[in-house]
């Protein structure tokens, strides 16, 4: 073989793979759960799912962005007031994920750069966190709060929700609160003692109710037992019941069915084994 067939399977072989690398270097593709978006000198181009399949970024100018649209949660410890100004903060955790169908807004107010633009939303989201925690707690007192805590876990969600969706493009899932911290203690104990109590009220309510139903039971059946005529419909009432139970038990049976009448045992279904 010539020196110069040699030089041109060298310098092709040598092009063949070097395209195969700038290829796969230039090679993208989203995974479930995220987008790639695809821009040239800035300018968004298009979106690709990962039902789009891969696409090359091999024109100047262009590259390829992740965009995580899976669920994610932020916690923040917003210090607040109560309605009659006793100091507390509590643990908010807002879980949400980024709306699919807003990614360019999302990307052009938070920009490309994914550690930033996690920076520079989580900030956002912890001053909303803030502002309608400060809200939802000012509209009880102190001793009211551990009672109300449900409530005011939905005026959080209730008043986030549209916030998320308008101010930071995010769809939310949930908001939990965790356990509020007086900063005076002696207004957690009294507080935890006030739902106490509460519960305590309710209990012993239930208890109370349940033994008035129980008591005008009894009154009612000593009534119809010392009466021979509502004695008798209840007793009529009580053979209605069975034999509407055993012709819902026949109707239900497949196969030989014997019923036995007896002076003592009353009626029986027997049923053959074979």
């Amino acid at each position: 073989m010539s020196n110069k067939k040699i030089i041109s399977i060298t310098v092709a072989f040598v092009l063949v793979i070097s395209l195969v690398v700038i290829i796969s270097r230039n090679l993208e593709y989203a995974e479930e759960g995220t987008v790639k978006v695809l821009t040239q000198w800035g300018s968004i181009k298009r979106i690709y799912k990962p039902s789009d399949g891969w696409f090359l970024t091999l024109l100047p100018g262009q590259r390829a962005y992740e965009v995580n649209l899976r669920s994610f949660t932020e916690t923040a410890t917003p210090r607040v007031t109560s309605k009659d100004n006793a100091a507390l903060q509590v643990p908010i955790s807002v879980t949400a994920a980024t709306d699919p169908n807003k990614v360019e807004e999302y990307l052009r107010k938070f920009g490309f750069d994914q550690n930033e633009r996690y920076k520079r939303r989580n900030e956002i989201l912890s001053g909303l966190v803030q502002t309608e925690a400060r809200n939802a707690f000012a509209e009880y007192g102190a001793y009211e709060i551990y009672a109300n805590q449900e409530a005011i876990q939905k005026r959080i969600i209730e008043s986030l929700r549209p916030l998320l969706a308008n101010q930071l493009f995010l769809q939310m899932e949930s908001v939990q609160i965790g356990n509020p911290d007086f900063l005076d203690d002696r207004i957690e104990q009294a507080a935890s003692a006030v739902v106490a109590n509460e519960k305590q009220k309710q209990a012993e309510e239930a208890r109370l109710a349940a033994a008035e139903v129980a008591a005008k039971t009894k009154q009612i059946e000593a009534q119809t037992y010392s009466n021979p005529a509502l004695f008798e419909i209840r007793k009529l009432e009580l053979l209605l019941e069975i034999e509407n139970a055993r012709a819902e038990g026949i109707k239900n049976h497949q196969g030989p069915l014997t019923i036995v009448y007896g002076s003592e045992t009353g009626v029986q279904l027997q049923v053959p084994t074979r």
